[in-house]
């Protein structure tokens, strides 16, 4: 024989003694099996046979996996034969007079015969032990006998009841007929303690109906006892109306209504929210199913129909469909319904809940709407689409990938191969460009041209536009770009840019040859007053000659141009070498002892602003010298041209451009800005129009020093 302490394996009851009788009220499957699994393992490896009267839900072998799943060794329990799980329709008749004797004997003989094969007692589970309510005689009989022979016995029982097939009255009646009563209530389980025994109560009612009160002590405790069930009452039904206000609440938020139907009476209840659903006042009572088939859309009434009578067969419905309100407006709502059905099988009432999805479904199909529009525009893009994740890795790539790159979507996404294939004299633009874009502040938008190398190893030149989407409610941001394959648009304009240069480079050609016309014509006038008899100063064929020199200085200059692959910029110390060479053949005459020195700077790229500017100061200054410097007819020219200093900030060079001579010099009372010289003074202009600065020095002949900023323009390699 076990202890007269057994655990019930429910931690809200803890332990319990043989003869106690508990009651669970459950609204789902999981309730129901949130304590009778537990309820039963404990049984069981407490040495108790356990005896499950199941009902629907669940069925017996939906019990067997419950169980399963909370004890692996269930199995084994079940081939020993500690446990049975069995129906209702093993004890209760399908028709006739219901034997209670037959059934009360034969849980006495389960119980001997448990005692019997060792077990210290029997364990029991009823689902809904009740019947119906004609049999209200039946049940109290069999409540009473029931009740004796659990007190009296090695027996505990736990009776289950689905709660929307009762009253509130009715569950107060069952929760008072029992030790304890389990009830979920916001997720947790609550225990009702029924210290007082109804039995009391009973036999005090019965007291009195069948007999006079013999004394007034009798009557007050009786009078005592129905006050204390009438609190009881009051304070159920108070929590039952504040349920009822908090789902009511609820269904007005979440647009979901609630109904039942009674088959029998064919009446329909409805939730306040049902008759907002459908534009009516609440309070309309007495609608029949019939009533309700007129208010659906008349294309789905028969579709509503057919599931109900789907349902009416055990078969639960959930389906979408139209209504027409009140006031003639089409609404979309979901319905789902179930049928309740009694222990002969029989329907008996069917409730269900109906939620508007009217909103629901015009979002719902706005998005198809735009989800067809951008697979079209996916389709008929000619570019690729990407979507990255905050750290730039591909998430999603669309497109035509494949006819772009020769690389598959897969491949792309998967080898994470863009950064891959972007060519490698480009890749520090790209991923210079990448690093701005993710550390940048949302949003931020750009565009970068680029090459790729494809799989068939060809480059394509491509244009990508990206744009930095913020996250947001806690979102990660991410990143979207679109790429477009510029590869012909890029050759036309390379091909645009050669017509071009072509273009400039004829014209610097038609200038040149025009200015060697000026220049012949200078020339011819020059030798015409030279066999004039009335020209008897020199100043007017030197005249001539200066300036057949500065025409010739540009024209060089052209001619540097056009010889170049650039338009805009010439190599000045390649220009200043043939300068130099043109005026001593100029001057030949009077310079045939002059030697001619060169220091120039290589790779001193000038645009036509500074170098014609600084070509007619060296004209002037070297021909200065080759007039002037020199009274025995011999002597040194000396041109340096060299970078000074490089300031990156500003990608401007300081550049010193010295001519000096060992003649004879200038004069020590002569100051540079007041010569009168017309060549010295063009010197001085030239020199402001460049942003420079001159220095002269009389020591050892003459020597002037130029330096001025230049931006420079390098020619590509």
């Amino acid at each position: 024989m076990g202890t007269n302490n057994r655990s019930s394996g429910i931690d809200i009851i803890g332990d319990i003694h043989w003869g106690v009788h508990l009651c669970q009220f459950y609204q789902t499957k999981e309730d129901l099996m949130d304590i009778l699994v537990p309820y039963f393992k404990a049984g069981l490896e407490g040495n108790e046979f356990c005896l499950w009267i199941t009902s629907q839900p669940p069925d017996v072998e939906e019990a067997k996996k419950a169980l399963r799943n909370y004890s692996p060794d269930i199995d084994v329990y079940l081939e020993k034969g500690q446990i049975e799980i069995i129906t209702r329709t093993h004890w209760l008749p399908e028709e006739g007079t219901f034997d209670l004797e037959g059934l009360l004997n034969g849980l006495v003989g389960k119980l001997n015969e448990a005692l019997a094969n060792g077990y210290d007692g029997l364990r029991l589970s009823v689902n809904n032990p009740l019947l119906e309510k004609e049999n209200r005689n039946d049940i109290v009989y069999l409540k009473e006998k029931l009740d004796n022979i659990i007190e009296n016995c090695q027996i505990m029982a736990l009776c289950t009841y689905f709660l929307d097939r009762y009253s509130a009255i009715e569950i107060i009646d069952i929760a008072v007929n029992h030790r304890f009563s389990l009830i979920k209530r916001e997720g947790i389980w609550e225990r009702i303690g029924n210290p007082g025994c109804r039995k009391v109560e009973k036999s005090a009612i019965c007291a009195v109906q069948n007999a006079e009160v013999e004394s007034r002590e009798s009557y007050d405790y009786l009078e005592e006892l129905v006050k204390e069930s009438t609190m009881q009452l009051e304070k159920a039904y108070k929590r039952l109306k504040e349920s009822e206000i908090d789902l009511s609440e609820a269904q007005k938020m979440a647009h979901i209504g609630s109904w039942k139907w009674d088959i029998v009476s064919d009446e329909l209840c409805w939730s306040d929210e049902m008759y907002h659903i459908f534009g009516c006042t609440p309070g309309k009572s007495g609608l029949s199913h019939n009533d309700v088939l007129t208010q659906l859309h008349p294309d789905d009434r028969e579709y509503v129909d057919n599931a109900v009578k789907r349902a009416l067969k055990g078969d639960p419905f959930s389906i979408d469909h139209r209504i027409i309100s009140a006031d003639g407006e089409e609404r979309i709502v979901h319905s789902h319904g179930e049928v309740i059905f009694d222990g002969k099988n029989t329907p008996i009432r069917m409730k269900g809940t109906l939620q508007d999805i009217t909103e629901r479904t015009k979002i719902e199909d706005s998005l198809i709407l735009s989800e067809e529009r951008y697979r079209s525009f996916i389709q008929n893009f000619t570019g690729i689409a990407f979507q990255q994740d905050e750290d730039l890795n591909l998430e999603f790539v669309k497109g035509n990938v494949e006819e772009i790159t020769g690389y598959s979507e897969e491949e792309l996404i998967s080898k994470k191969r863009w950064r891959k294939i972007v060519e490698k004299e480009d890749l520090p633009l790209f991923l210079k460009k990448e690093r701005e874009i993710k550390n940048a502040r949302s949003p931020h938008y750009g565009k970068l041209s680029y090459r790729i190398r494809c799989k068939d190893e060809k480059i394509k030149w491509v244009h990508e536009v990206y744009q930095k989407i913020p996250g947001k409610n806690g979102r990660s941001d991410n990143h979207q770009s679109t790429i477009t394959d510029v590869t012909e648009r890029i050759k036309a304009k390379e091909n645009l840019v050669k017509i071009e240069d072509a273009r400039k480079k004829e014209i610097h050609h038609r200038i040149k040859n025009n200015l060697q016309v000026i220049s012949s014509l200078l020339d011819l006038q020059a030798e015409k007053f030279s066999h004039k008899k009335a020209v008897t100063t020199p100043e007017i064929l030197e005249a001539f000659r200066e300036s057949q020199n500065r025409v010739i200085s540009m024209s060089l200059i052209h001619e540097e141009l056009y010889k170049g692959e650039g338009t805009d910029t010439l190599d000045f110390s390649v220009y200043l070498q043939k300068l130099a060479e043109n005026l001593l053949q100029t001057y030949s005459l009077c310079s045939k002892n002059v030697q001619l020195f060169l220091d120039l700077e290589e790779n001193a790229f000038f645009n036509m602003d500074t170098a014609v500017p600084l070509g007619i100061i060296v004209n002037e200054l070297v021909s200065n010298s080759l007039k002037h410097a020199f009274t025995e007819k011999e002597g040194d020219i000396r041109i340096r041209l060299c970078r000074e200093k490089l300031d990156p900030e500003i990608n401007k060079s300081l550049f010193s451009l010295i001519i000096s001579d060992n003649g004879k010099g200038i004069s020590e009372n002569v100051a540079l800005e007041s010569v009168e010289s017309l060549g010295l003074q063009l010197v001085n202009i030239l020199v402001d129009q460049v942003d420079g600065e001159i220095e002269l020095k009389k020591v050892e002949g003459t020597k002037f020093r130029i330096t001025f900023w230049v931006t420079e323009d390098h020619k590509p390699g």
